[in-house]
């Protein structure tokens, strides 16, 4: 237990096992830290990495506490991009490109919370609109999470599709960023190498863990719309 994410990860096992209960307050970061035999500010760090995700609270004077994400099936709509397409009246089109098992980026496994050499599922998308290139996806998908699932799943539907079908999911994070085109984002988007792109960065969760996580680019001129 000498690093943050191995802390995490005991932590994350025994909320899932129910060893700590939702609502229930976990020993201090004195008292991990003896019984994991490691420094506090390695506690400290696991344990913001775990309230950044919502799967515990904290609060000073008072503790860390379980958060209390009720267990029940999906609370969460899930927009895919299918609906996205369509509401404008265009012609949906997609493509699966790519899809594999593999280790995924360090990137990619902190945001799922899984150990750095663990698989995962990784496809990577095009959806057009009219037969233009709308939308470029890349999809890594926490195989322990999500019942099985293979490559051919995501041959006429998305991942996000079969998520929505098949996964209780409660609640999820999104991040927007501009970035340049990569030569792989580039070449499916139809535009320069270096081409500024609208990307959303996109985790979902199925209660206390992190099923999906997604990268979704879109060429200039795209709109985001959103209604609360």
């Amino acid at each position: 237990m000498n690093t943050w994410q191995s802390v995490r990860a005991e932590v994350l096992d025994r909320i899932r096992s129910g060893k700590w209960a939702p609502g229930e307050l976990i020993p201090t970061e004195q008292e991990l830290a003896v019984e994991l035999g490691c420094a506090r500010a390695t506690v400290n760090r696991a344990l913001r990495e775990l309230a950044d995700s919502g799967i515990v609270e904290r609060r000073r004077k008072v503790g860390t506490r379980v958060a209390t994400t009720p267990s029940r099936r999906t609370v969460l709509e899930i927009s895919v991009i299918r609906q996205e397409i369509e509401a404008t009246g265009a012609e949906y089109g997609y493509t699966m490109l790519e899809c594999g098992i593999t280790i995924p980026p360090e990137y990619v496994a902190l945001a799922l919370q899984i150990a750095p050499d663990r698989r995962v599922m990784a496809t990577r998308l095009l959806y057009l609109a009219n037969g233009r290139p709308h939308c470029s996806e890349t999809v890594w998908l926490n195989l322990t999470a999500l019942p099985p699932v293979e490559c051919e799943n995501f041959t006429v539907a998305s991942p996000h599709e079969w998520l929505a079908r098949n996964v209780a999911l409660t609640h999820g994070r999104f991040s927007i960023l501009a970035e340049a085109a990569s030569i792989e984002a580039a070449s499916s988007l139809q535009v320069p190498t270096g081409t500024p792109l609208l990307t959303i960065e996109r985790t979902n969760w199925s209660n206390t863990m992190p099923v999906s996580y997604s990268r979704q680019s879109y060429p200039p001129g795209h709109r985001l719309v959103s209604e609360d």
